[in-house]
């Protein structure tokens, strides 16, 4: 992604928000709004579009357009209730993504009377257009790393157990020659994999540890040893191969689980793991 065409986005999303009427502000979010320098020429443009009725931008986003043609647009609704718009637009180059968020001023205000600002805004933020003062009061960024708390007891032991569920699937999958099923069943373990490393990253660190979401800037966050560890979970589209990142996979996870264990005095669910184990159909490696 070309800097330059980014930043000419940008300025055309900014003269767009400054003649519409029911947009209040537009407020920069995400790494281009941070100042730990992790932004770099691959970062989308993260923005929140401030309207008072952001319905109706959502219901007909052909606004989409003035900025530049998109290539495609994903339509999503957020946890807290706010559209979203996730556009990649063809600059004739490497493409430029912008990631809209469409909120009403009472995102901001919730913020303003708390004197708290939500995790995503703490990272950073910078008001690029406030037309109507809704931004006034805003507490500053401060760039903390959001705390984040190890499960509890009951939560671990049934993610482990369901690590243990979907592992149960795999053997038997590659006895019948199902690579496809063993891939999506591998994909899920992999996600449980991501959260358990997350946690053990908490329970072995005693400062804040900066967890990016969905794996990103993992080797900043993790130990040397995960990440060498990580490297031989993933296999190629063949069984023997398959079954070998399976069972480092499972190693690799009964690792981390059990330190996690270990530092948060939770009990491991060893029966689980070796009741499913005993259920491996015999020579499930060899076919």
């Amino acid at each position: 992604m070309s800097s330059t065409r980014r930043d000419d986005v940008l300025a055309s999303i900014l003269r767009w928000a400054g003649g519409r009427e029911d947009v209040a502000a537009a407020i920069l979010t995400g790494t281009l709004a941070r100042n730990d320098r992790s932004a770099d020429a691959f970062s989308d443009i993260d923005i929140e579009i401030i309207a008072h009725d952001p319905r109706l931008l959502a219901e007909d986003d052909r606004w989409l357009s003035v900025f530049a043609d998109p290539v495609t647009v994903l339509h999503l609704e957020q946890d807290d209730g706010w559209p979203t718009r996730l556009a990649i637009y063809d600059d004739g180059m490497d493409g430029t993504k912008v990631d809209f968020t469409l909120a009403a001023p009472r995102r901001l205000q919730e913020m303003i009377s708390d004197r708290r600002l939500n995790a995503l805004y703490t990272r950073g933020y910078r008001v690029l257009l406030d037309k109507d003062g809704v931004t006034k009061g805003l507490p500053p960024p401060t760039g903390d790393v959001p705390r984040r708390s190890l499960p509890t007891k009951e939560e671990f032991r049934r993610r482990v157990e369901e690590f243990w569920f979907e592992a149960f699937h795999i053997p038997k999958y590659l006895a019948r020659g199902e690579l496809f099923l063993v891939k999506r069943r591998d994909w899920t373990m992999k996600e449980l994999l991501l959260e358990m490393m997350e946690w053990h990253a908490l329970a072995l660190n005693p400062t804040p540890v900066d967890i990016w979401h969905l794996g990103a800037r993992l080797r900043q966050w993790t130990d040397p040893g995960t990440w060498r560890d990580l490297h031989r979970t993933f296999a190629r589209f063949d069984a023997d191969d398959a079954r070998r990142a399976f069972e480092e996979t499972t190693a690799l996870y009964g690792r981390l689980a059990r330190e996690v264990a270990r530092k948060a005095g939770f009990p491991y669910p060893e029966t689980v793991e070796a009741k499913i184990k005993a259920t491996f159909p015999a020579g499930w490696h060899r076919k």
